[in-house]
């Protein structure tokens, strides 16, 4: 009579290679059918690329950010013009004194003597047409908008999150009077009038503070805005920060490495900080959308970037005053907006489901 066997491990644990043998009837035939246990990140990678959602959102990004940082400088370049520069003469509409729509070929002398003195003059293209009657680049001014607003968004939540987990690692792991001083002070940020200071700020200390590139590296009020942002809106990731230590303070792992003689910086940063990789990442992706629109909304305000430098909110603020003739001046960099929050909202909500093992996507 034919036996059945049970089956042989030959080898197991998490992230390894595990391969069960099995043998069957004979009747049946005989096989060997391989099991191949999968470590964490693989099976995030797994659920993560379910999402086609999450993974167009990925892809625009990165295209986003090749376009900003390496398509604009190129751009300019095979242009022949910058952003700032201005084509006062050439760029407007000679019938209705408003500025050139798409796809118009104009000439690329900005000063227009060439136009006066009846010469041959060499000429450039406006993709998108003229931002306004100062006759500047809308195509050019949408693609560095994009560098000044990728470079708000993330140094801002880069400033926000260090400062975040920073606190909210230290409130929660020590309790006590830590925990309340932070607690306290996190109501206080909670509560303060962010809009006004940024007001008050751009009228007194704001031209000074904007003349901070770091010798060229970010556009003029890159720092102020990443400062202002940074500093008012780390409350959120603080809290979500301590909600996970004071969870984790009393795991049994923690207990040992206090028995070993770990120190308490030593504990935060070895053993707590690697469970908080998950709501990290997915935190910051989904604040980056947020500082984008305050960026944008700053701007339009007026108490944002400061001209002549291009953001998308600045572009945004002179739009309306060409609605009833070109439209569209409002929906290049309304559409610019749109797309990148989506994208890395999009991005946010696939990382939060791949992270989170219930998870059935």
């Amino acid at each position: 009579m034919a036996t059945k066997e049970k089956p042989e491990i030959l080898s197991a644990g998490a992230g390894l290679a595990a391969t069960v043998a099995i043998e069957s009837h004979g009747e049946l035939g005989e096989g060997v059918e391989a099991v191949r246990a999968r470590g964490y990140w693989e099976q995030v990678w797994l659920r993560f690329r379910r999402d086609k959602a999450a993974i167009g959102g990925g892809i625009f990004i990165i295209l986003l950010i090749a376009a900003a940082f390496g398509g604009a400088p190129l751009a300019a370049h095979l242009l022949h013009h910058g952003p700032n520069d201005q084509f006062v003469l050439a760029a407007i509409d000679k019938n209705t004194g408003q500025p050139v729509g798409p796809w118009t070929h104009i000439v690329s002398d900005p000063t227009g003597s060439c136009l006066i003195g009846g010469g041959h003059c060499p000429h450039t293209l406006f993709v998108l047409g003229s931002d306004s009657t100062l006759g500047r680049d809308e195509f050019l001014r949408i693609l560095y908008g994009a560098q000044v607003s990728l470079e708000v968004a993330l140094g801002a939540t880069f400033v926000s999150m260090v400062i975040g987990i920073l606190l909210g690692s230290m409130a929660g792991y020590f309790g006590g009077w830590v925990d309340m001083i932070v607690s306290r002070l996190t109501e206080i940020v909670m509560a303060f009038p962010f809009l006004l200071f940024v007001v008050a700020l751009s009228s007194t200390v704001g031209q000074r503070l904007n003349n901070v590139t770091f010798g060229g590296v970010v556009g003029r009020g890159v720092f102020t805005l990443v400062a202002v942002i940074g500093l008012f809106s780390w409350f959120y990731p603080a809290r979500i920060v301590r909600a996970q230590v004071l969870s984790l303070r009393e795991k049994e792992f923690v207990e040992a490495a206090r028995m070993v003689g770990a120190s308490d910086v030593r504990i935060i940063r070895s053993h707590l900080l690697p469970h908080l990789v998950a709501p990290i990442i997915v935190y910051s992706t989904l604040i980056v959308a947020q500082n984008i629109l305050f960026e944008a909304g700053l701007s339009f305000l007026g108490v944002g970037i400061p001209l002549p430098t291009a953001s998308w909110g600045n572009l945004l603020e002179t739009a309306p005053q060409y609605y009833t003739a070109q439209p569209w001046l409002m929906l290049w960099p309304g559409l610019a907006v749109l797309l990148a929050t989506l994208a890395f909202n999009l991005l946010g909500d696939g990382l939060r489901d791949a992270f989170d093992p219930r998870s059935s996507h």
